[in-house]
């Protein structure tokens, strides 16, 4: 069995206890409009071409089996109907301006990977997290991977966009020792207009998974984006949720940044970035406030 990985990064410390080695999975069923890994939304793998550091040489058109690539201008243009993500361009390109984003990894590839790490694990409660893109959009794959590093005593953790038919809350909550878990709006049409699906399923799974694992094992991860909910009414609104359900543990902050802008340019989609506004620290303040006033532990990630 054999998953596709766009990342893997050791040494990670704010995505679950401990020291963790974060493993990305390709493939996600959202499109947030402040995406921040857009490399991830699609399943299979991608070329990704950063046009600033071109030479425009050729060297990858004559290189190309198929002829899938072709010079428009003043960049490299791929026909994706020819391209067979082959990797001949990728090697051929004398400043490394290609790069195949999303790899196969076999489980015990990705368990050999993890198990360099584990005396780091041990020292500082540490483990692996899976994210994305969204780890779920690879079920088989992620269950067997998920089980294996648990055989192997080590602490397993996902980050989640919740968005995953209910079905799989058993067999997540048999296998997964911490969820870290979006809620990003709890206004549904808000949620649609700037993530492209509605959040009855998110809200529904977050419920449902808090009362299987209890506030122990699951984390609200909240992305503070300006143009979308970091007014007190929105944030008031979150809080409302949580607290009907009673959820009574830490919530972590997540500040959006605009450094995506250039990894949407190198994966073909800069048409599709969106600039969502600034935010000061005085605005992630305040809203730590008014997390703090009602009681709430606030961890922020950066």
């Amino acid at each position: 069995m054999k998953g596709i990985v766009f990342d893997i990064q050791n040494y990670a410390i704010y995505d679950g206890p401990g020291i963790r080695t974060l493993i990305f999975l390709k493939g996600c069923p959202l499109k947030c409009l402040w995406c921040q890994n857009p490399e991830s939304q699609k399943l299979n793998p991608q070329i990704s071409y950063f046009k600033e550091k071109c030479l425009l040489c050729e060297t990858c058109i004559k290189t190309c089996p198929n002829n899938a690539l072709s010079l428009n201008v003043n960049e490299i243009t791929r026909d994706e109907n020819l391209c067979v993500l082959c990797g001949n361009c990728v090697e051929a390109c004398p400043n490394k301006v290609l790069e195949i984003i999303g790899k196969e990894y076999s489980i015990e590839e990705l368990v050999e990977i993890a198990l360099r790490d584990k005396p780091f694990y041990d020292n500082s409660d540490g483990g692996v997290t899976i994210s994305g893109g969204e780890p779920t959009m690879q079920f088989k794959f992620l269950m067997e991977l998920l089980k294996t590093l648990k055989n192997k005593g080590i602490h397993v953790a996902i980050e989640t966009c919740g968005y995953f038919n209910e079905d799989l809350i058993e067999d997540l909550t048999d296998n997964v020792d911490l969820f870290l878990f979006d809620i990003k709006l709890t206004d549904n049409e808000k949620h649609k207009t700037f993530t492209g699906v509605n959040n009855d399923t998110i809200l529904t799974n977050f419920s449902k998974v808090l009362s299987k694992v209890g506030n122990e094992r699951i984390i609200p991860r909240i992305p503070l984006i300006p143009a979308a909910n970091t007014d007190e009414k929105t944030i008031m609104n979150i809080i409302s949720f949580l607290q009907q359900i009673n959820y009574l543990g830490p919530i972590h902050l997540m500040p959006y940044n605009k450094l995506a802008k250039t990894k949407y340019e190198k994966v073909g989609m800069g048409d599709l970035y969106k600039d969502m506004g600034d935010l000061t620290e005085d605005d992630i303040k305040e809203i730590t406030n008014i997390f703090e006033r009602h009681s709430f532990q606030v961890i922020i990630n950066h």
